[in-house]
Order: C-alpha cells, then structure tokens, then sequence
C-alpha cells in the first residue's frame, strides 16, 4: 500500500545541529508515514556524531564524525575581519585620500590607461577607484561602498576631523564587519544543506521500502536544487546530470577553455535535436554566468533557465516550439577560479585570480573584453575592483569566451547575468551616443522588465548601460560591437546585462549580492518568463543591419 510522508512533520531536527559540538553532530527524528488506509507507520531517522552503523526498514542512518552527508560547512577565512559597507555622498568627500601600496609606481600603469588611476578629470572617480563600490546613482552623488579595515579606519578618522557625524546624508554605516555577514551565510547555506540533505535521504529511503525500488540516486535532486546555492563542482554535475537525462535535447562541452588557474571552464548547447542526433542550423542565443565571482544568483539563475527549458520541453507548446526553432549557448559559470574562491576564502570576491605583483590579485573580466578597452569606466590599478587587466582580452577566460561566441554565427541575442540593483542594461557602456539600434533595444528591454513585474511584483529598470555609468571593456558591449559582429557573419545582437535580485543592500549588509537561498526560485520564475518572449521575439525579428 502506498505511504505518504504526513504534513505535520517538521524536519526540526537539522536545526538542532547548531546546539551540537561542530565536529560531533548528531541528530535524531522520528518520520510518520500515514497510508491512505489511515494507518500510521513510524521510521527513526539518524544522522551525524557517533550513532551505532545499523539499519534496518525502519531506521535511515548516515554516521560520520566530521561531517553529516559529506557537507561540511564553510569556514571562511578573516579576510572580511572589520570590512565596512558604507553609503556616502562620494563627490563631497572625494578630497579623501587612500595611500597606493608600497612599491606600485604609476609608470606601471599602461601610457592607455594612465588617466583612469591618477589623472582622472573627475577626483571622485579617482577616490572611488580605491573602493569596491557595491551601487551608484547617475541621479545623485550617493554611493554605497565596501571599505577594506584599513580603509574605513583612515575614513572614519577623516569625517571626525571634519566634523561630520556618522547618521546623517554625508554618511552611513550600514555594516561594521562583513566578515560576520559572509559568516552567517555560510551558516544558512550549511543549515539549508543539511535540511535538503535529509528530504533527499527520506525520499531515497520511501523509494526503497514503499516506493520504487529501481530508483536509483542520481548525482543531483531537481526536485531539491533550487533551494540553496552549489559548489563549481556540484554545478559542473548539475549540467552533466541534464545532459544524461536530456540526449534528444543537451551536448555538454568539457571545455572551451581554461581559466587562469587552469580549471576547465564547460558549456552547453540547447536545442531539439533531429531523430538522427544531429542538430540543423538555428538562430542561436547566448546566456552566461558568473563573471563576477560573489554574484551567485547569477549561477542559479543561469541554472533555473536551463532546467526551465529541458523539464517542459514536450510539456509545454511555447517552450517546445522555441527548442525547435533555437540553438542555445550557455556558459554556466565564467569565472570558476574566483567563484571557488568565494566558497573557501572571501565571499564577497569579484575578479578573477591573476596574480597582478605586489600582492595584488584579479582582473575584473567584465572590463577586459575588447572592445574600447581602458577607455574610461575602468581602472589601470592593480588593487581595483575594476582592474582592467594589462591589455584588451588579456584573460584566459575571456579568450575562451570570444573565441567559442566567435564560432557560433549565428547569434541573434545575448545576454550576461549579473547582480545586483533589478536593471535591464542595454548598449551601450562606453559613450552616451544612443547605439544605432536603441529603438530596438529599448522596446526589448522595457518589455523584459513589465514581464518580470507582473510575476512576482518586482520593479526593473531599464536603460542604456551608460546611464548607470561609464563602463568600457565590457561584455554586452563586445557581443554588440564591431569584432563580435563580424565574426557573427555581420549580424548585430541584441545584447543585455541583467541585474538580478535585490533591488538594493539592506542595513547590515545581508541583501545585495548575498541573496538569501529562499530568493532562487522566484528569482528564476521572473526571469524564466521574461526570457520566453525575448528569445522568441528575437528569433523572429532579428535586427537589421
């Protein structure tokens, strides 16, 4: 007789493994399974710590001493110890001075890209190349900040000086010490791990003793994945899972390349296949992830669109139809080196791992590609955030990137998922002149943003890149611009950035670009229906030279 889990269970009992030892957990619970006869059944569930190695029908164990389910939870290191988010009026207090590092001289900086570090026309940008900034506003001269320790100390001590205390428009502390925040997501990710862990273990165990029997444990849970966020490796094995399950419709690509650390950077390529496995010539569409290290929502969107597509396709007319006639590319995750240096040593980085000298590390990708590269909107200064690199495509992953979009032909739109602040940015970053297409894309852009309002309520923005402000060297600039359309057999693309979830930092820091694992799903839902009518709309109306 079919069994069914009873509602009122509470899987409480992963949450009392914050009340345990760290390296000791054990945790024990008591499952109801209810028939439909009305007949209760009980299973005991033990995991963790030292529990006797036994099991039986009516026992699921798992024991370790170090670990539960083979998670382990983050410890960061203290590289975010006393770091500080801080919302200031920047054109104010530009006359704030930070020192360059012992033994950078400005010879080497390139003769290009001089002007971006000490010989800026606006000093603001030139004190704002010192910071990490997190959001700005071409309407106001308030930008939120995050100040290394020593940054925020000096800073601190100079708006004392000056008289002005901390609260009101000149400045605010949002957050002391960003190493607590990266703290305690990593322990809500853990947490929400451990709470996956046990439904997919419950459910294996249903499966076995009143269930199917043949199910067999495959290397992910859909039915679980969105709910927390995932290592490189789990998501390498998320895209390889869809390729097994999927044949008629995924080729999985091991490499396009490597990163500068030498990790093979993998992609996909989506569509309906032909009965004989090969695939006919489409209008294709290009989606990435993850060329900012810390914007992890930009991964598990990535994510959420691929199973979006694969799990409906057959299901659903519109999501069939646009398999059928499109060709997707999409490189999960850009940036694998930094991304897994937010697991393992600072949540918050952003650049790639390039060792730059003199203890400065990362190029900021998303100012490497070439196009008007170091023309402004980046900086030629090691330790920014905006580090542009030595030259124009000096990455290896963004090498990697140009080359494979160059091999396409066929790509009609393109768009680069980032977080945070809920805009829609179109061409273009480099110049205020209006792209010859701005119609085009303003109509596509203004679009996305009223579908994903009427989702879930959520309020976009959308405008020209350069309104936010100035940013050369950029991604959705290149797959517009001239080299990445003539490699596309003359075809412009449309081309975006998307700025997911949330809209802004909350106080304490805990929004921004560490969006809460509950926020996946809705996030995806929202930019899963927005993106059914971009491609669909850009399939069927491709600019015109």
């Amino acid at each position: 007789m079919k069994k069914f889990l009873s509602i009122s269970v509470v899987l409480s009992f992963a949450l009392l493994a914050t009340q345990s030892a760290p390296q000791v957990l054990s945790v024990t619970g008591d499952l109801t399974f209810t028939s439909e006869g009305g007949v209760s059944e009980s299973a005991q569930v033990v995991f963790g710590g030292r529990c006797q190695r036994e099991s039986g029908p009516q026992r699921i164990s798992h024991c370790d001493e170090d670990d539960i389910f083979g998670i382990k939870q983050v410890n960061y290191p203290r590289e975010l110890k006393n770091h500080a988010l801080v919302r200031f009026n920047a054109r104010k207090h530009h006359d704030i001075t930070f020192p360059v590092p012992a033994g950078f001289a400005l010879e080497d900086v390139s003769p290009l890209s001089s002007s971006t570090f000490q010989e800026q026309e606006e000093p603001m940008e030139t004190m704002l190349q010192h910071l990490d900034v997190w959001s700005r506003s071409s309407a106001s001269d308030e930008v939120l900040a995050h100040f290394t320790a020593s940054q925020f100390e000096r800073f601190e001590r100079a708006m004392h000086l000056k008289g002005i205390p901390e609260g009101g428009d000149d400045w605010q502390v949002i957050e002391r010490d960003l190493q607590r925040v990266a703290d305690e997501d990593a322990e809500n990710i853990y947490m929400t791990s451990l709470r996956v862990r046990v439904e997919e273990e419950i459910s294996l165990w249903k499966n076995k003793h009143h269930g199917n029997k043949d199910k067999k444990k495959s290397r992910v849970d859909f039915e679980t994945w969105f709910k927390n966020y995932h290592r490189h490796d789990e998501i390498k094995d998320f895209y390889l899972q869809i390729a097994d399950d999927y044949p008629e419709l995924v080729t999985y690509i091991p490499s396009i390349g490597q990163t500068v650390e030498g990790r093979d950077i993998f992609a996909i390529k989506l569509t309906a296949k032909e009965h004989d496995g090969s695939i006919k010539e489409k209008p294709q569409i290009w989606w990435q992830g993850l060329q900012h290290a810390r914007e992890w929502a930009g991964g598990s969107t990535v994510q959420f669109l691929t199973h979006h597509l694969t799990s409906n396709y057959g299901k659903n007319d519109n999501i069939t139809a646009i398999l059928r006639d499109t060709e997707f590319v999409i490189v999960p995750i850009m940036n694998i080196d930094g991304y897994d240096y937010t697991w393992n040593n600072n949540r918050l980085w952003r650049k790639n791992r390039r060792q730059n000298g003199l203890g400065a590390y990362g190029v900021d990708l998303n100012r490497n590609w070439d196009d008007h590269f170091a023309e402004g909107g980046s900086s030629g200064f090691p330790w920014s955030e905006t580090y542009h690199g030595p030259s124009a495509a000096s990455e290896p992953e963004v090498q990697a990137l140009q080359k494979f979009f160059s091999e396409q032909k066929r790509i009609v739109g393109a768009i680069d998922f980032h977080c945070y602040s809920q805009l829609v940015l179109r061409p273009e970053g480099w110049t205020t002149k209006l792209s010859p297409h701005e119609k085009e894309h303003k109509f596509v852009g203004d679009r996305i943003v009223s579908i994903i309002k009427n989702v879930h309520g959520k309020t976009y923005i959308s405008e020209p890149s350069v309104a936010l402000y100035k940013t050369t060297g950029a991604a959705s600039d290149w797959f517009y611009g001239d080299q990445a359309t003539a490699a596309n057999n003359g075809q412009h693309v449309y081309s975006y950035t998307i700025e997911l979830r949330p809209s802004d930092t909350n106080p304490g820091g805990r929004s921004g670009f560490i969006l809460p694992p509950e926020e996946i799903i809705p996030l995806g839902e929202e930019i899963a229906q927005a993106m059914e009518f971009f491609v669909d709309y850009v399939v069927k109306n491709p600019l015109k030279n």
